[in-house]
């Protein structure tokens, strides 16, 4: 026994304790619209099992071994997905299928369901599991590879209090996202009727977008913003200026371009400096994509940066300040309506794309000034309430790793009443 085990702790095999139980091979010509659903890998997501896109088999005596109970804990033993956990929370029970395995506890005594459940949710188990995958790009495990791990198990009443701890954070996670899930449902419906119908308007009028406010102009976006179509790409040359480079993903994954975002480092020429510098109140949104889905996808330029160029894969919008407000274009463009239209605009077999031309001459739903930024001002309140929450949806998962690495090792002790 290690040295490194806490008091008390004991360093056991997983399988002394528990078992990983296989699934059926269902046939997939058996399967049926109602009757007892099948938990396959992909039905395990985020942590859970989702059933909304379960396949069902009729409910046979012969498959009774392998049904799966609220609370199980299931185990992804292949794919691209090996090692993902799911915890399964409905009141009915399911067939388990192949590939997808279920902890069963042999010893009560020995271990708590809930501490197994976030041990085998930590990067200790993660670690384990991956280095035992097998296969390269079919990465797999067996049932033999995760019982014949060896882990340091607390006492009983010290795995319970741990899991209350560690299931309390959860809890706050938990919450957390569904606030942020109904703010998000909220700032939807809310784009949707001010994006469409405005503020306090009576008369609309029909359009080749649909009806819109009478007051409203479809305008073509070249005519109320100066438009770039970067080429700066990566790149190192001793010759040229050093930059930094706002890149495809820095406007995939933020609503905002601002300092916090690690630019990539690259090198331009002067005119390209002077041509593609990014400001404060530009759009930038994506141009081509491998999908036409996450084409026009916007960021908003929130704040001025110093010598950061907008890079390929992107164009560059800077409106006309005295007729388009730029936070109103950046949720024009997150409208799902509008993004629709450009997915429809996009071109290409492989990868698509949209083409100067579209981006300059699509027309646009365009309000008065005036209204264009009250109707930026009321979204923008609810989206600094979504970004209060993901601020403490962070902070909360950031404070349950470091919880899990503390009292999964024992590096912090609880106490136990």
């Amino acid at each position: 026994m290690s040295s490194s085990i806490p008091e008390g702790w004991a360093e056991i095999k997983l399988g002394q304790i528990v078992k990983l139980q296989g699934g059926n091979s269902f046939k997939s010509s058996d399967f049926k619209e109602k009757g007892i659903p099948i938990v396959r890998i992909s039905n395990i997501q985020n942590n859970i099992v989702d059933l909304s896109s379960a396949v069902y088999f009729e409910e046979s005596k012969h498959f009774e071994n392998f049904l799966i109970s609220n609370g199980d804990i299931l185990l992804a033993m292949s794919g691209a997905t090996t090692g993902k956990i799911g915890r399964y929370r409905y009141p009915f029970k399911s067939y388990l299928n192949q590939r997808v395995g279920k902890f069963q506890i042999i010893k009560n005594s020995l271990i708590d369901s809930d501490f197994l459940n976030h041990l085998v949710h930590s990067n200790i188990f993660t670690k384990n599991t991956m280095i035992d995958a097998i296969g390269g790009a079919q990465p797999n495990i067996s049932s033999t590879q995760v019982e014949g791990v060896f882990y340091s198990i607390p006492p009983l009443p010290e795995q319970k209090k741990i899991a209350s701890i560690l299931t309390s954070v959860d809890e706050v996670i938990e919450n957390t996202q569904k606030q942020i899930d109904k703010l998000q449902d909220l700032k939807k419906a809310t784009m949707n009727e001010l994006l469409t119908k405005g503020i306090s308007h009576t008369e609309f009028k029909d359009s080749e977008l649909g009806r819109i406010p009478k007051s409203w102009s479809l305008k073509k976006l070249g005519d109320l913003s100066n438009i770039f179509f970067s080429n700066v790409d990566k790149k190192t040359d001793e010759n040229e200026t050093e930059v930094l480079l706002c890149n495809y993903m820095d406007v995939y994954s933020n609503r905002n371009i601002d300092k916090r975002i690690e630019f990539m480092q690259a090198t331009a020429k002067k005119r390209e400096i002077d041509k593609f510098k990014i400001s404060k109140g530009d759009v930038l949104i994506t141009k081509d994509s491998e999908t036409p889905a996450d084409i026009a996808i916007p960021s908003y330029v929130s704040e001025e940066l110093h010598n950061v160029l907008c890079g390929y894969h992107l164009a560059l919008i800077r409106p006309h300040r005295n007729n388009l407000s730029g936070k109103f274009l950046y949720y024009l463009f997150s409208f799902d309506k509008i993004q629709h239209r450009y997915y429809q605009l996009a071109n290409g077999t492989t990868r698509f794309g949209l083409t100067a031309e579209i981006i300059t001459d699509t027309p646009l739903p365009i309000p008065p000034l005036i209204e264009q930024k009250e109707i930026a001002t009321i979204i923008i309140s609810v989206d600094q309430k979504i970004e209060i929450l993901e601020k403490k949806m962070q902070q909360t998962q950031s404070l349950k790793k470091s919880l899990m690495q503390d009292l999964l090792t024992g590096k912090v002790r609880v106490s136990v009443n």
